[in-house]
């Protein structure tokens, strides 16, 4: 690794700058509701007694545990929906597992193409009425998916919940597959609970350090000659709207930075060459930051992706974020913030070229003089 040759330094967002926690407290609420609210599944005491949006957080480990989002990150799954997704099916999974043994019936609803999602569960709740189902019913479930998907990353993982929906319910349900009615309801739903259009607001984004340390180092960076850019899982709005407002935004090249509104673009755009998932860990959005004049086609290519780029490093703190840095070619930078767990081990595991504890660590490195 020769330092004198980078001059691009990417960042990825959540964990390295920002703080994931409204992500996944957004993640939290949304499963809540899918499957406590009687306009969905309505189980009411499925996590807790609490019914007031303001106090359900206090059950947050409950509904979705820490050690689950730890999983998901050493899979190589960094994409909040898909969290918010594989939470919400998994609880669903069990519950349907669980009203097969007195009722068969449930699958015919599920199955239905004249009703929409919203209604499949409406349909699912009033098959439930009466039973006392908690969450407790899920564990052996959740822990079945985690042995079934040790060797799985990434997409291989999203795409595994197919096979393990036939595997527990007997049958394939189009609703419950990856990117299907239920994961878009998820995400539609996820969005409004952190737009704050479900008449709750969750606490703003926060950063993972002291502001003005990240600020001073990334003054220092840009100042010193490097070029700074994003690669990030976030749509548009929710990177410039909270960069903005930390004072952040100033020091990144805005032709650089690049989030879920280009991979839906170029996932749109490339449809017709078939299904076409280029979310992390793709290296299509840090190819994207480097090369932001190239067309997304030539992105894609083989021998493209395949170029050294060690002028260019990606900052992440996910196994993700390793594996589309190593795609793209360039140096794999981990730092240690973020979520808790045993990062670092996930992190060499997945071939990290440099480990930091912060980004704070970065002008030291790059041998650059602080005053």
């Amino acid at each position: 690794m020769v330092l004198e040759q980078i001059n691009l330094l990417i960042f990825d967002l959540d964990g390295v700058i920002t703080s994931e926690n409204k992500y996944w407290n957004t993640a939290r609420m949304t499963v809540w509701e899918l499957i406590t609210n009687e306009k969905y599944l309505g189980l009411k005491n499925y996590f807790c007694q609490e019914k007031e949006p303001s106090k359900i957080l206090k059950f947050g480990e409950k509904i979705i545990a820490s050690d689950f989002i730890y999983e998901l990150k050493s899979r190589a799954v960094n994409s909040n929906w898909d969290l918010t997704f594989f939470v919400t099916c998994l609880h669903l999974v069990s519950i349907l597992a669980k009203i097969n043994q007195i009722n068969h019936d449930w699958a015919n609803k599920l199955s239905r193409e004249d009703i929409t999602i919203e209604e499949k569960l409406q349909e699912l709740g009033k098959l439930l009425k009466g039973q006392e189902y908690d969450s407790s019913i899920s564990a052996s479930v959740i822990c079945q998916f985690w042995r079934e998907t040790s060797g799985l990353k990434g997409n291989e993982v999203v795409e595994y919940v197919t096979v393990f929906t036939q595997k527990i319910l007997g049958r394939n349900f189009l609703s419950l597959e990856a990117k299907g009615d239920l994961w878009q309801l998820c995400y539609q739903n996820f969005q409004d609970w952190y737009e704050g259009k479900k008449g709750y607001n969750l606490p703003d984004d926060e950063t993972v350090l002291e502001l003005e340390k990240i600020e001073a180092t990334l003054r220092i960076l840009k100042n010193s000659g490097y070029k700074l850019a994003i690669a990030t899982g976030r749509p548009r709005n929710e990177v410039i709207q909270p960069l903005t407002a930390l004072g952040l935004l100033q020091y990144f090249d805005s032709t650089r930075i690049i989030t879920y509104d280009e991979v839906l673009k170029a996932e749109s755009i490339l449809s017709n060459s078939g299904s076409i998932k280029l979310g992390k860990p793709h290296p299509f959005i840090v190819l994207k930051a480097i090369h932001p004049e190239e067309p997304d086609e030539i992105l894609l290519k083989q021998e493209f992706q395949r170029r050294e780029r060690k002028y260019a490093a990606y900052i992440g703190d996910a196994a993700s974020d390793v594996v589309a840095a190593k795609q793209a070619g360039c140096i794999s930078i981990g730092v240690l913030t973020g979520l808790a767990g045993d990062k670092q081990k996930i992190l060499t595991d997945a071939g990290c070229d440099l480990l930091l504890n912060s980004i704070i660590e970065l002008p030291q490195w790059l041998g650059l003089k602080i005053d």
